[in-house]
């Protein structure tokens, strides 16, 4: 494999925090720590019920947030796992969203909102989060196999129609003239290429 992810989150964070200690903003790992949660973010806040169109002012919300919170030293990797912690600050925007639409509505200060009218957001926000962290890596990986490595511009092509696409394997080697087996072998040697990938990103 000649071009994998050159960071891992927890090289970003560390990278980042070094801001923290006066020097000068990292804007590439910036970039690709939002490219690896935003999606994440995007796809909860819409779980949790935001619409669409709401979805990335949340992941713009956040991001703000964290990126305070890592200059002022607000996480440390010793303080548990970095989703968790990401998790807890979603929660905290969302009901912080709530609160400000349900002051507007009802035309009463914030904090006057009682605790019990709460929207009633699940107990597994972080498994959540997780699980669509973990769909927005293995996508960024396919994606990545497929314009970043050294693979063929054949065997992109067969990957995509047969595992993508999901294509009859008979379509897919006729298609491309090309055996069954050399379909399947695509799809087994490109499929471990995203899984180390993946690997790559860290847990």
């Amino acid at each position: 494999m000649s071009s994998t992810f050159p960071d891992t989150p927890a090289t970003l964070l560390a990278r980042i925090a070094v801001e923290a200690t006066g020097h000068a903003t990292d804007e590439a790992s910036w970039t690709r720590l939002f490219g690896l949660y935003a999606p994440a973010i995007r796809m909860f806040a819409e779980h949790m019920g935001t619409p669409p169109a709401e979805s990335e002012d949340v992941v713009q919300e956040i991001f703000a947030k964290l990126v305070d919170a890592l200059r002022a030293g607000g996480y440390s990797a010793e303080a548990g796992r970095f989703r968790c912690y990401l998790a807890t600050m979603i929660r905290h925007a969302l009901v912080s969203r709530w609160r400000k639409a349900q002051a507007r509505v009802t035309c009463v200060p914030i904090e006057c909102v009682p605790e019990d009218e709460l929207p009633a957001l699940p107990s597994e926000t972080e498994a959540l989060l997780d699980a669509k962290w973990r769909l927005a890596r293995h996508e960024a990986a396919v994606e990545h196999a497929l314009t970043k490595t050294a693979l063929s511009q054949q065997t992109r092509e067969i990957y995509r129609a047969y595992v993508l696409e999901r294509q009859p394997i008979g379509v897919v080697a006729a298609r491309f003239g090309v055996p069954r087996n050399t379909v399947a072998q695509v799809k087994t040697r490109v499929s471990r290429m995203i899984a180390a990938i993946e690997g790559e990103y860290g847990e």
